[in-house]
């Protein structure tokens, strides 16, 4: 089993967006803080989308930020494990306590964090890329669901559109990770609400308002 730092460091440099350590800062927002709130009956991802939406010029809008954030929650921890199990055939596996992340100054997360002492490393029983993916992708929906579940609850948010944002970014990982085409979205990040912009090239439709 490969040791954690350097799965760390073998990761960290396939990441094209994103930076991921092993040593936090007084910037690093735990998982396992942001989803005690969440069970607690807080909205914790408030802040962040209000910033955004201030940001975006979307305060009229609250679904883009909404859309944004959730995603981004998501990513990181779909980030990390997809590029474990594609390109070390492992599956990582971070307790919430063990997987912080820090925002960059345009809001999305840009450095991942992963606590030696709460992360495993685990090797699927036939040691194949298959096997380590599919168990990375339970891994990931143990980490976002409980919060996903309960996002955003001053905007109207679909089934669809919120369980398709956790397939979408399980998928958009694994296919960069992979250095593979993105896939086609099921939901949407209604980007095309802001001015002057258009649909991504994987948009699942061109309605704004489907999905909510």
């Amino acid at each position: 089993m490969p040791q954690l730092a350097a799965l760390v460091e073998l990761v960290d440099r396939a990441l094209p967006f994103v930076t991921l350590t092993m040593e936090s800062s007084p910037a690093t927002t735990w998982v396992a803080d942001i989803t005690a709130q969440t069970g607690a009956g807080q909205d914790p991802l408030a802040t962040w989308r209000r910033a955004l939406a201030a940001r975006q010029g979307s305060e009229e809008r609250p679904h883009v930020a909404a859309a944004f954030v959730l995603q981004w929650w998501c990513e990181v921890a779909a980030t990390p494990l997809a590029y474990a199990a594609e390109l070390a055939s492992v599956v990582l596996l971070p307790s919430p306590a063990g997987l912080g992340f820090e925002l960059a100054p345009g809001l999305h997360p840009a450095r991942l964090v992963l606590h030696p002492g709460h992360v495993a490393v685990d090797e699927p029983a036939d040691r194949s890329r298959k096997a380590a993916l599919e168990a990375s992708s339970a891994a990931y929906r143990e980490v976002v669901s409980e919060v996903v579940r309960d996002y955003a609850p001053e905007v109207k948010m679909s089934s669809r559109q919120r369980w398709g944002v956790v397939d979408d970014v399980w998928r958009l990982a694994a296919a960069r990770a992979a250095g593979a085409a993105a896939p086609r979205r099921r939901s949407c990040c209604f980007i095309v609400a802001l001015p002057g912009m258009r649909p991504c090239a994987t948009c699942p439709g061109q309605k704004v308002s489907r999905g909510w």
